[in-house]
């Protein structure tokens, strides 16, 4: 990778980028991958992301994402394309409701059901924000590359994060909750679409934290996401620190469950992601 690329500013722009689909008729788009470092799979937020990106190419402007429900069928290459065929199940006069099938080679990755809607005055509440500190206060989260890849090799992720807990498994009594300050390392574009697909891209980064905070590394080798639900509460433009709270309160079957809480600095409660993983211990050789 180029030293240009390696900037925020280049790096927050070739995300963007892998975001953006094609459109190649009214109802299908394709959306690219971007093959490299040490994982054959392309990341679940990308083609999440993609999938909302296409989505919402095919409703009117006034309507705005507010539910995201996605079943992972199977792996993505990062090495082909991803088709994404949109059906406009319904325009109503509040709602439009669209499914969207992301296809490699035919076979099916992703299945996934978005619901857009307009604004409209109505009840209103949200549980208070956990009490913790401001971004000012937090130490920079770190992430170690895999054994033997050279962290120079791998592109930048464009988003930077500050650690609210520890990195580090729950003491036995302690909350097992993890909870991260994070923000875009330079301004997305003036795009509404952009910054939603964003939020809907990193609701799948560090999804599991709160099985991490209960076991530890182990799980890494070995998981596997099978479903996603997001619901994003208001609108958001990702401008500033947004605080991700995840804690997995059940487990049972090598299925667990993740819950996480987004909120704004200010404490508004902007969007909430249920997703259920697959968490096997590797295999010992015979």
């Amino acid at each position: 990778m180029q030293e240009q690329d390696r900037t925020p500013e280049g790096t927050v722009a070739r995300f963007v980028n892998e975001l953006s689909v094609e459109q190649v008729d009214a109802l299908r788009f394709r959306g690219e991958t971007h093959s490299g470092g040490p994982w054959p799979r392309v990341f679940g937020g990308i083609v999440l992301g993609q999938a909302s990106m296409a989505a919402a190419r095919t409703v009117d402007a006034e309507r705005s994402q507010h539910s995201l429900h996605a079943y992972f069928i199977r792996g993505g290459s990062n090495e082909l394309p991803i088709d994404y065929t949109v059906t406009v199940d319904r325009d109503g006069r509040t709602f439009s409701a669209r499914h969207v099938t992301a296809t490699q080679n035919g076979d099916v990755i992703c299945d996934l059901m978005l619901s857009f809607a307009k604004y409209e005055e109505g009840i209103e509440h949200a549980d208070a924000m956990p009490e913790v500190p401001p971004p000012e206060q937090c130490e920079p989260a770190h992430w170690e590359p895999p054994p033997g890849v050279d962290p120079d090799t791998l592109p930048m992720w464009p988003f930077e994060a500050l650690e609210v807990t520890p990195d580090r498994v729950a003491e036995p009594g302690e909350d097992p909750t993890a909870v991260s300050w994070m923000r875009m390392r330079s301004p997305l574009p003036d795009d509404q679409l952009v910054h939603t697909a964003a939020l809907v891209c990193e609701s799948d980064g560090g999804s599991f934290e709160g099985v991490w905070r209960r076991y530890g590394d182990w799980h890494h080798h070995a998981s596997a996401s099978l479903d996603h639900a997001f619901w994003i509460h208001r609108p958001i433009r990702w401008d500033d620190w947004l605080l991700f709270v995840t804690r997995s309160p059940v487990a049972h079957s090598a299925r667990a469950l993740s819950l996480r809480y987004v909120y704004t600095r200010s404490g508004l409660h902007v969007a909430t992601m249920a997703q259920e993983g697959l968490f096997r211990r590797p295999r010992t050789p015979s």
